[in-house]
């Protein structure tokens, strides 16, 4: 916490008065990570026809990775042993921004097809920062190279 504090140009004192202990400085910054999360999918996604279907799968996982460079602690927490799991409803606005994209792309996908689609790649998503999260270097590289082919092959199947 004092490394905290510091960094955050605040006392200790002050770090406490708002967040008790560790866990609860943890949740609080996935929680603003994961609006912050929405708010960068809603602006990568507004126009995707515009990137065609050949180029959205590299937009789902370089702009996960620009998300990621710009909150360093992003991965960490994604690691961290703190009971965090988000309601269905809080889950559900960035599924459907990709959800929509989609369709954009596709318009005779139905809804409820192009919300399963976006709940599949949220999930391809996650896998990959798992992933990226455990390498190093040159590893992380690979790492990105193999789940952009992963989401190119996806979504190529899915979009036709």
């Amino acid at each position: 916490m004092t490394a905290i504090a510091e960094q955050a140009q605040a006392s200790i004192g002050t770090l406490y008065d708002y967040f008790p202990d560790k866990p609860a400085l943890a949740l609080t910054l996935i929680t603003q990570y994961a609006h912050e999360a929405e708010e960068h999918w809603a602006k990568l996604l507004q126009f995707p026809s515009a990137r065609g279907k050949a180029m959205i799968a590299d937009t789902f996982i370089e702009g996960i990775l620009e998300f990621v460079r710009e909150r360093p602690a992003y991965l960490p927490l994604l690691g961290a042993p703190i009971a965090y799991a988000r309601t269905k409803a809080a889950r559900e606005p960035l599924r459907r921004t990709i959800a929509a994209a989609l369709q954009n792309l596709k318009p005779s996908l139905s809804a409820d097809g192009a919300f399963l689609y976006a709940q599949v790649i949220v999930e391809i998503i996650k896998g990959m920062l798992s992933v990226y999260r455990l390498a190093m270097g040159k590893d992380r590289e690979n790492v990105v190279s193999e789940f952009k082919k992963v989401m190119r092959l996806y979504l190529t199947d899915t979009l036709g």
